[in-house]
């Protein structure tokens, strides 16, 4: 299972790659007043204890032959549910997210009940800071399957931390231990449930 770091939204794209460029030497200036660490009185600021979910990728398997083969599968086979996948997971890595939408978009119409390929949907309306969008597209999965435990995770972490609404993700989330007490991802949830 391989999950992110979730912030809204500015450091979205921030929480799902690595700079590749070296640090400035450059000093930095002060922040302004308001921005500066709290008096040494008040407790630190606690870093985001949980992480969107994301489908597993092939990192290793992403090649330019590889896409420009599966272009041409879909020029042979437009419905080709492997190879639009595989293009919307080869935008998907390079923050492509609107491309990576269509194709994953192209393959559902072939594939309706695909949760992983729904899931990855999901998480390009986030990263396009569409979470309206992206809760749709989980509540789809859960009227299939009403306590799968990818889509009711993620929808409690977007409802708390994009739509401020605690309160909501704190039912999702009471789902997902309810119907998956030792899943991995409700074992995640408790601690921040207690939080809330």
């Amino acid at each position: 299972m391989k999950r992110i770091p979730f912030l809204i939204p500015l450091l979205f794209l921030a929480a799902c790659t690595q700079s590749s460029s070296p640090p400035s030497s450059e000093p930095h200036s002060d922040p302004p007043e308001a921005l500066q660490q709290p008096a040494a009185t008040s407790p630190p600021m606690q870093p985001p204890q949980l992480s969107l979910y994301m489908v597993p990728l092939d990192q290793g398997g992403f090649s330019m032959e590889k896409i420009q083969a599966d272009k041409k599968t879909i020029e042979k086979d437009p419905n080709n549910v492997p190879a639009l996948v595989s293009l919307g997971d080869a935008n998907f890595m390079i923050q492509r997210f609107e491309k990576a939408q269509e194709y994953y978009e192209r393959a559902l119409k072939t594939d309706a009940k695909n949760l992983n390929i729904r899931l990855s949907l999901s998480n390009c309306y986030i990263f396009m800071q569409k979470p309206d969008e992206s809760i749709r597209q989980l509540d789809m999965i859960l009227a299939t399957q009403k306590d799968q435990p990818e889509a009711l995770y993620n929808k409690g972490l977007i409802l708390l931390q994009s739509k401020g609404d605690p309160a909501a993700a704190k039912e999702a989330w009471s789902r997902l231990i309810a119907a998956h007490p030792d899943h991995p991802l409700a074992r995640d949830v408790k601690d921040e449930m207690s939080r809330l």
